[in-house]
Protein backbone atom coordinates (compact mmCIF):
# COMPACT_ATOMS: atom_id res chain seq x y z
CA UNK A 1 0.00 0.00 0.00
CA UNK A 2 2.90 2.43 0.55
CA UNK A 3 4.49 1.53 -3.02
CA UNK A 4 7.71 -0.10 -1.31
CA UNK A 5 7.92 -3.82 -2.89
CA UNK A 6 10.96 -4.95 -0.96
CA UNK A 7 12.91 -5.21 -4.24
CA UNK A 8 16.34 -3.87 -5.11
CA UNK A 9 16.34 -1.13 -7.27
CA UNK A 10 15.74 -2.18 -10.84
CA UNK A 11 13.66 -5.25 -9.90
CA UNK A 12 9.65 -4.71 -9.51
CA UNK A 13 7.79 -7.54 -7.42
CA UNK A 14 5.26 -9.05 -10.04
CA UNK A 15 1.82 -10.90 -7.89
CA UNK A 16 2.02 -14.52 -8.94
CA UNK A 17 -1.91 -13.83 -10.22
CA UNK A 18 -4.78 -11.38 -9.72
CA UNK A 19 -5.97 -13.41 -7.21
CA UNK A 20 -3.21 -13.81 -5.31
CA UNK A 21 -1.48 -9.98 -5.46
CA UNK A 22 0.41 -11.12 -2.04
CA UNK A 23 2.45 -13.56 -3.07
CA UNK A 24 5.18 -12.61 -5.76
CA UNK A 25 8.82 -12.49 -7.44
CA UNK A 26 11.12 -9.63 -7.79
CA UNK A 27 12.04 -10.15 -10.82
CA UNK A 28 15.07 -7.64 -13.22
CA UNK A 29 13.24 -4.85 -15.47
CA UNK A 30 14.95 -4.90 -18.91
CA UNK A 31 13.59 -2.74 -22.10
CA UNK A 32 15.66 -5.80 -24.23
CA UNK A 33 17.26 -9.06 -24.31
CA UNK A 34 20.61 -7.45 -23.88
CA UNK A 35 19.28 -6.00 -20.20
CA UNK A 36 19.22 -9.79 -19.19
CA UNK A 37 21.94 -12.56 -18.14
CA UNK A 38 20.53 -15.91 -19.00
CA UNK A 39 17.50 -14.91 -19.68
CA UNK A 40 15.07 -12.64 -22.39
CA UNK A 41 13.24 -9.41 -21.86
CA UNK A 42 9.59 -10.96 -21.87
CA UNK A 43 6.55 -8.74 -20.91
CA UNK A 44 4.17 -10.25 -18.20
CA UNK A 45 1.37 -11.51 -19.76
CA UNK A 46 -1.11 -10.02 -17.23
CA UNK A 47 0.79 -7.25 -16.27
CA UNK A 48 3.05 -6.13 -19.78
CA UNK A 49 5.75 -4.95 -17.73
CA UNK A 50 9.10 -5.80 -19.56
CA UNK A 51 10.79 -8.09 -16.95
CA UNK A 52 14.21 -10.75 -17.64
CA UNK A 53 12.70 -14.20 -17.56
CA UNK A 54 15.07 -17.06 -16.79
CA UNK A 55 15.35 -19.65 -20.26
CA UNK A 56 14.06 -22.84 -19.68
CA UNK A 57 13.99 -26.43 -20.97
CA UNK A 58 10.18 -27.28 -21.16
CA UNK A 59 10.84 -31.01 -21.01
CA UNK A 60 12.32 -30.89 -17.71
CA UNK A 61 11.30 -26.99 -16.28
CA UNK A 62 12.71 -26.29 -13.16
CA UNK A 63 10.74 -22.83 -12.63
CA UNK A 64 9.66 -21.28 -9.68
CA UNK A 65 6.61 -22.47 -7.95
CA UNK A 66 4.48 -19.89 -9.28
CA UNK A 67 5.96 -19.89 -12.80
CA UNK A 68 5.55 -22.32 -15.77
CA UNK A 69 7.93 -22.99 -18.60
CA UNK A 70 6.36 -21.27 -20.93
CA UNK A 71 6.92 -20.64 -25.30
CA UNK A 72 7.45 -16.88 -26.40
CA UNK A 73 7.78 -15.43 -29.88
CA UNK A 74 7.53 -18.66 -31.45
CA UNK A 75 11.47 -19.02 -30.37
CA UNK A 76 12.65 -19.48 -26.84
CA UNK A 77 10.98 -21.12 -23.62
CA UNK A 78 11.38 -18.98 -20.62
CA UNK A 79 10.44 -18.87 -16.94
CA UNK A 80 6.84 -16.62 -16.64
CA UNK A 81 3.76 -16.39 -14.85
CA UNK A 82 0.52 -18.37 -16.16
CA UNK A 83 -1.67 -15.94 -18.24
CA UNK A 84 -5.61 -16.73 -16.45
CA UNK A 85 -6.55 -18.39 -19.85
CA UNK A 86 -2.97 -21.01 -20.05
CA UNK A 87 -4.97 -23.85 -19.49
CA UNK A 88 -5.55 -25.92 -22.89
CA UNK A 89 -4.23 -29.41 -22.69
CA UNK A 90 -4.24 -32.31 -25.69
CA UNK A 91 -6.65 -30.68 -28.45
CA UNK A 92 -8.00 -27.93 -26.96
CA UNK A 93 -8.43 -24.73 -28.47
CA UNK A 94 -5.11 -22.07 -27.94
CA UNK A 95 -4.42 -18.19 -29.75
CA UNK A 96 -1.97 -19.53 -32.41
CA UNK A 97 -1.16 -15.49 -33.11
CA UNK A 98 -0.40 -15.23 -29.42
CA UNK A 99 0.75 -18.45 -28.90
CA UNK A 100 -1.21 -18.72 -25.90
CA UNK A 101 -3.96 -20.66 -23.85
CA UNK A 102 -2.03 -23.56 -23.56
CA UNK A 103 -0.73 -25.04 -20.30
CA UNK A 104 3.03 -25.82 -19.18
CA UNK A 105 4.20 -29.09 -21.10
CA UNK A 106 1.52 -27.75 -23.99
CA UNK A 107 2.61 -25.68 -27.31
CA UNK A 108 -0.29 -23.99 -29.27
CA UNK A 109 0.48 -25.32 -33.17
CA UNK A 110 -2.25 -25.65 -36.37
CA UNK A 111 -5.11 -27.18 -35.46
CA UNK A 112 -4.92 -29.44 -38.69
CA UNK A 113 -2.05 -31.23 -37.85
CA UNK A 114 -3.03 -31.34 -34.34
CA UNK A 115 -4.68 -35.08 -33.36
CA UNK A 116 -8.69 -34.69 -32.78
CA UNK A 117 -8.62 -30.84 -32.99
CA UNK A 118 -11.85 -29.29 -34.09
CA UNK A 119 -10.30 -25.54 -34.38
CA UNK A 120 -7.94 -23.36 -36.30
CA UNK A 121 -5.63 -24.08 -33.44
CA UNK A 122 -5.15 -26.26 -30.47
CA UNK A 123 -2.82 -27.22 -28.00
CA UNK A 124 -0.35 -30.38 -28.44
CA UNK A 125 2.00 -32.10 -25.89
CA UNK A 126 5.92 -31.28 -26.03
CA UNK A 127 8.02 -34.42 -26.67
CA UNK A 128 11.89 -35.06 -27.47
CA UNK A 129 12.72 -35.67 -30.52
CA UNK A 130 15.69 -38.04 -29.54
CA UNK A 131 12.67 -40.49 -28.46
CA UNK A 132 10.41 -42.66 -30.80
CA UNK A 133 6.42 -43.60 -30.37
CA UNK A 134 5.71 -41.23 -27.36
CA UNK A 135 3.18 -39.17 -29.24
CA UNK A 136 0.23 -41.69 -30.15
CA UNK A 137 -2.90 -40.54 -32.22
CA UNK A 138 -0.77 -41.45 -35.19
CA UNK A 139 0.87 -38.44 -34.54
CA UNK A 140 4.66 -38.35 -34.47
CA UNK A 141 7.55 -35.99 -32.45
CA UNK A 142 8.24 -33.21 -34.78
CA UNK A 143 10.29 -30.49 -35.19
CA UNK A 144 9.16 -27.23 -33.83
CA UNK A 145 9.16 -23.91 -36.13
CA UNK A 146 11.98 -21.87 -34.26
CA UNK A 147 16.01 -21.81 -33.97
CA UNK A 148 16.44 -23.36 -30.27
CA UNK A 149 18.38 -22.31 -28.05
CA UNK A 150 21.62 -24.43 -26.96
CA UNK A 151 20.49 -27.23 -25.11
CA UNK A 152 16.92 -27.49 -26.47
CA UNK A 153 17.76 -29.12 -29.80
CA UNK A 154 15.54 -31.82 -29.17
CA UNK A 155 12.51 -30.01 -28.29
CA UNK A 156 10.02 -30.80 -30.76
CA UNK A 157 5.65 -30.80 -30.29
CA UNK A 158 3.32 -34.35 -31.47
CA UNK A 159 1.39 -33.46 -34.50
CA UNK A 160 1.00 -35.41 -37.62
CA UNK A 161 3.14 -34.79 -40.80
CA UNK A 162 1.65 -33.00 -43.93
Amino acid sequence: SNGQDGCPLGFACLAASPDSPDQGLCLELCSNDNDCDLALCSAAPETKVKVCAAICDPLAPACPQTQDCQRIRQSAFVCQFPAAGDKGTQADACDAQLDAGCAEGFVCQTGQIVPNCTDTACCTTLCDLSETDICGDSALCGPLDLDPLPGLEDVGACYIPQ
